[in-house]
Order: structure tokens, then sequence, then C-alpha cells
């Protein structure tokens, strides 16, 4: 954070070695790194949460206590801040730098730097790639955190331009946020929002591109269970013959032969299946033999039956989404 420091303030800035007074609760002496910062005839302290998962209400609390303790005015050094965490620190008067390029010092300056692109109206909608990209930061929330725009890139089989598309949309809703390392960039999960998932919902579209009716599935093809068929495989719920469907990729949709298509009505009449050709490659989000839960979701929300919607209630529930099991 120095470079940021001495770009915006020049060289007069310079850093001193620190250490807390005895005394100093061991959670904010084990749990904080700290430099003194002197500029000119005045001094600071600028500190950083070691742990990569702070949260920005006891950081707030934390950050206080310290400045209480040394008497001195404190700068709280942090690598990523959404929007509203940025504004929130303001509104309290909390002095921040971020790794963004982020400084608000009000007992010295300010500095906030926007770049155009990222200063566009947030989308209405996700893309197909940003709703892929999310899912997959979501589902692998876990062992990914902080994994890098090329590796999401490599393991989704995505361009790296599409990708950058992507991250920027999600960046644009507020649900990831990226951190500049060198030449890479990582990318990280909003999850201190009380619910990520629920904040996407509203911007994310149904994964389906397009119907396909045949009177019998390729054999060529392969396929992940889907809509009403792997709602009923997976619970009491009965399923006639002709319920789908059978979801396929795009590249694979080429692979059908035109001549085995059906029109709608021919399959109204007689029966057949129903192969919904997806946006992206539903294998890339689920290693079952169905569809993942939230594509699921997403694709039979306007179901009009009640016995599909009690279903779906049931993955809204095991993501805390609004629904009653």
């Amino acid at each position: 954070m120095k470079d940021i420091i001495s770009l915006i303030f020049g060289n007069a800035v310079f850093e001193k070695d620190f250490r807390f007074p005895t005394g100093t609760p061991n959670y904010i002496r084990y749990g904080y790194s700290v430099k003194k910062l002197v500029f000119g005839e005045k001094q600071c302290l600028l500190v950083r949460p070691k742990e990569s998962d702070w949260n920005l209400a006891t950081v707030k609390k934390q950050i206080k206590t310290i400045g209480q303790i040394t008497g001195q005015s404190i700068i709280v050094d942090l690598d990523r801040l959404t929007a509203s965490q940025r504004t929130n620190l303001i509104e309290s008067g909390v002095a921040f730098i971020s790794g963004t390029g982020q400084v608000f010092i009000p007992f010295w300056g300010s500095y906030f730097e926007e770049k155009i692109i990222n200063a566009q109206q947030p989308a209405e909608t996700m893309s197909a790639n940003a709703q892929l990209v999310f899912l997959f930061l979501f589902y692998n929330r876990k062992e990914i955190a902080g994994i890098t725009q090329t590796q999401i890139a490599h393991a989704l089989n995505m361009p790296k331009a599409t990708c950058t598309r992507a991250v920027k949309l999600l960046s644009g809703l507020e649900l990831i946020t990226t951190v500049d390392e060198g030449t890479a960039k990582r990318v990280f999960l909003n999850e201190q929002e009380s619910n990520i998932l629920q904040k996407a919902m509203p911007f994310m579209i149904s994964p389906v591109h397009k119907l396909f009716y045949v009177s019998n599935f390729p054999e060529n093809i392969k396929y992940k269970l889907s809509g009403i068929r792997a709602i009923a495989e997976q619970s009491m719920l009965q399923a006639l013959p002709s319920d789908g469907a059978f979801a396929i990729d795009r590249d694979d949709a080429k692979k059908i032969d035109k001549s085995a298509l059906l029109d709608k009505q021919y399959f109204c009449d007689f029966g057949g299946q129903i192969i919904e050709v997806w946006k992206y490659n539903p294998f890339l989000l689920s290693v079952t033999e169905y569809v993942d839960d939230i594509s699921l979701l997403l694709d039979l929300t306007g179901e009009s039956d009640e016995r599909v919607q009690y279903q779906l209630d049931r993955i809204r529930v095991k993501y805390n989404l609004e629904g009653n099991e």
C-alpha cells in the first residue's frame, strides 16, 4: 500500500516500524499488522487485518479500539472493498486504503479512481456466461476463494475475453470483487453479503436457449436430466413420458439430425422427447446425472403445476431462498 500512498501524496510519506504497547489485547496484537506512516509533521498508523475473512463491523470496532490504545489516527489497509463497504466506511469516518487504489484519509486527503468501464450502469440481467461464472464460483466457493480469472476461463473452457466481460458484469452487480496481483486478477465472491445467492437471483436468467422435440433421444448426444423429468426422478412426483427434459450444450445440438426433429403440434398430439438446448454447458456445473439445482430452479420457475413448485421449494429452502418446504 506504500506505493499507492506515495503515488498520491509523493515521497514525503515514509514508513516506520511500530509495536503495539504493552497491555494491547491479543486479538489486536496478533490479528493486525501495523506500520507507522509519517507525513511531514503528521503521523498515523496503517493497520491491516491478518485474516482474509474479516467482517466490516468487527474491523470498524477494533480500529476504534486501536486508536484509543495508541492515541494515533488509524488508516485501515484492505485488499478489496465493495462499493457498499466503501460507502459505509466513508459515512463512518473510517480512513482506509484498498488494493484497488481507493484512498480515504480525511485527516490528510482523499483519492478515488473509477475506471470508466466499471462506472457503467449495472446490467438488468446476467449474460449466460456471467451466470455460468457466478454459479461456478458459488458452488465451489469453499474450495476456490481467490481463484484467478485465467483459472476460471480454463475451468469453464471459456475464451479469456468472454470471461473478462463476465467478471466485469458480475463486479458491476457487486456480486464479486477483483484484486489485481501483478498480471493476474483474483476473483472473490462477495460472501459478506448476508445471502449472495438471494442478491443474484433477480439478475439470473433461464438457462434454456431453445427446445427441440424428437421421437427418440439421439444416441450420440450426451445429456443431463432437466425440467420436470429431473424433479420427478428425485422425488415422488409422477412425470409423463413426454415431460422434459434432456439438457444439452449448444455444440452438441449441432449433431442432431434435423430430419429427426418434430414440430410442437406433432409432439403435443403424439408425444416424444423434449431436448433443452442450454445457453451454457450443463456439464460444467453438475457431477450428477441431473442439472445443477439453481439452473433447474430457473428453468422451472414459471411452471404452474403446484406439485412442481412444491419440489422447487425444497431447492429454495436448501439455498435459503424464498419458499417453504
